[in-house]
């Protein structure tokens, strides 16, 4: 775990949530216009020159022969599969209900952490899920959105191969700066991003106005290369377990944007979740404060 002060770690994990929940409402007035693995592959192909610019002074560093399968993953699993199955996801319901079901990210992670990573479930953190899926629901019930059976599987499979990409990075991060493992990952995702966009377009043509271009910019700078960037940062200062129950910001932010951006509604049980979403973030912030101070008392 990274020594420097939690708050950095803090600021990093707020951020990226509220990034990636705006790239739901970005990405359902994206796929008006575009199907959506051509958007997702868009994205894709915008940001990776971006992230390979952030990365340029660590493009030099070996990457050890046993971590490449780990890079892989993180491409094909993270970068690829995910975004196209939550691009589906929010094509196919919308905003809110993707973001709900996304945020189930937290138990994929977790199990997932402490299955190769060996990172450790504690009392604290078994409550902090509890709360985050609880108000993550009561969050989803208060706002719009259709839920059709293919959306929200493709969505639930998406926090499966994220959770994957999330125990990968981590353990790159550990040994690779964080920019570099997503600038490569990235990298490799244009391998099959790149022909499932264009077959995608070729059955779907996509129609381009400004506000469209705009989306589609958004999402590429924003709501990947930049987000992608303080994500791994996150990971790269505390466990990968911890960071995951922060996940129900996304489904928060989301509904907040979606109701000013897409005129989606909610009810008063937003507020009742929003408590319970209040204390998850609460808990594990102590939580990973005394991880990080009891880390610096045993060095």
């Amino acid at each position: 775990m990274d020594k420097q002060s939690p708050g950095v770690g803090f600021a990093y994990l707020i951020l990226t949530f509220f990034l990636w929940g705006s790239v739901y409402v970005a990405g359902k007035l994206g796929s008006a216009q575009i199907p959506p693995f051509l958007l997702s592959a868009l994205r894709c192909v915008i940001a990776t020159p971006i992230l390979l610019l952030m990365a340029r002074k660590h493009l030099g560093v070996r990457i050890e022969p046993e971590d490449r399968k780990y890079f892989l993953l993180v491409g094909f699993l993270g970068y690829y599969m995910t975004f196209d199955l939550v691009q589906l996801g929010v094509h196919l319901t919308g905003a809110s209900t993707a973001a709900l079901v996304n945020s189930f990210n937290p138990v994929a992670i977790m199990l997932l952490s402490a299955c190769f990573l060996r990172e450790r479930i504690t009392p604290v953190k078994l409550l902090c899920l509890v709360l985050a899926m609880t108000g993550t629901v009561i969050v989803a019930g208060g706002a719009h959105g259709k839920g059709e059976l293919l959306g929200i599987l493709s969505t639930l499979l998406a926090t499966v191969t994220w959770g994957i990409a999330a125990v990968c990075i981590r353990r790159l991060t550990a040994k690779y700066p964080a920019i570099l493992v997503t600038a490569y990952g990235m990298v490799l995702s244009l391998i099959p991003h790149i022909p499932t966009g264009l077959a995608n377009a070729l059955r779907q043509p996509p129609q381009f106005d400004l506000r469209t271009l705009l989306t589609v910019l958004y999402l590429a700078l924003i709501g990947t290369a930049f987000a992608q960037f303080t994500w791994a940062k996150a990971l790269a200062r505390f466990p990968a377990g911890t960071c995951s129950l922060f996940y129900p910001l996304q489904a928060v932010f989301s509904a907040l944007l979606g109701a000013v951006i897409l005129n989606e509604k909610f009810t008063a049980a937003f507020f009742l979740g929003l408590a319970f979403v209040a204390a998850d973030v609460v808990l594990s912030t102590r939580e990973t404060a005394r991880e990080a101070a009891r880390t610096v008392d045993n060095d």
